[in-house]
């Protein structure tokens, strides 16, 4: 069975179009839960009407389920809450994208 960092590792592929840095170092990956049922992933976005969370859930949802080379159902969702903020960037995510670390 796949680990979650073998998860969380598989998401690293997964880059936010708006800013060019990928979703666990943008910190918009909120849970990881791996159960014999399925693999559950929750994201939030940076913003509440991010006009592309369809498009990181639907990559989110690829990227695991082809590391975990389809043995479970994988499933993403698009949490509310909680929201986003800039502490939960990575200190790479911030160099990129300009700010102080």
């Amino acid at each position: 069975m796949i680990t979650e960092d073998e998860i969380r590792e598989a998401l690293c592929q997964v880059i936010d179009p708006d800013v060019g840095v990928n979703i666990v170092d943008l910190g918009l990956v909120e849970n990881i839960r791996i159960a014999p049922e399925g693999i559950y992933v929750d994201l939030i976005m940076t913003t509440p009407a991010c006009p592309q969370s369809a498009y990181l859930s639907d990559e989110s949802e690829r990227v695991v389920r082809a590391a975990a080379k389809d043995e479970v159902p994988v499933s993403v969702e698009v949490l509310d809450s909680p929201f986003w903020e800039p502490g939960r960037m990575s200190a790479s995510a911030k160099s990129i994208m300009g700010w102080p670390g």
